[in-house]
């Protein structure tokens, strides 16, 4: 599975005790008519339990400029949201810093092994233009060189770009 390159996002929710979120890399477009998206959470992930309770989710894209991001939602025992910016008026905290966002609404969930797979209707939606994504790989972090040439940078643990 390692081998399945994807993009980072990181999934928020509200629950009456605060935010919570978690890295994730398998999310993907469902529908455009409806516009849906769905993500994978492995059931143990506190996350998890946040998202069948909550009625919104948000999915953050992050860029590649966010390994550190990325790093500290997958981290447990972490203050993940401190210091972050959060954008105001929605339903589920989006991140000021992603390079995009979806905000949905749950609208589904199946089992899928050990995971769960949401599916969400998106409420809304934006984007920084220009920005390039973070990629994940073969358990490594790392972004294109450019779209267009689709060449695969990766960084180390260290951060050093290899």
């Amino acid at each position: 599975m390692s081998l399945l390159a994807t993009g980072v996002t990181v999934i928020t929710t509200m629950t009456p005790e605060g935010p919570a979120g978690m890295t994730a890399s398998a999310v993907c477009s469902l529908s455009l008519d409806p516009p849906q998206l769905l993500a994978c959470i492995q059931q143990t992930l506190p996350t998890h339990k946040a998202l069948e309770t909550s009625s919104t989710f948000a999915v953050n894209v992050l860029g590649e400029d966010h390994i550190e991001i990325a790093r500290r939602f997958a981290t447990r025992g972490t203050d993940r949201f401190a210091g972050l910016t959060l954008l105001p008026d929605y339903p589920a905290p989006v991140l000021g810093d992603a390079i995009a966002h979806f905000v949905c609404a749950v609208e589904e969930s199946h089992p899928g092994g050990d995971h769960s797979i949401f599916v969400g209707r998106v409420l809304a939606c934006g984007y920084t233009q220009g920005e390039r994504p973070l990629l994940y790989f073969d358990r490594r972090f790392g972004s294109l060189e450019t779209p267009d040439a689709g060449l695969f940078r990766s960084w180390s643990e260290s951060g050093t770009l290899v």
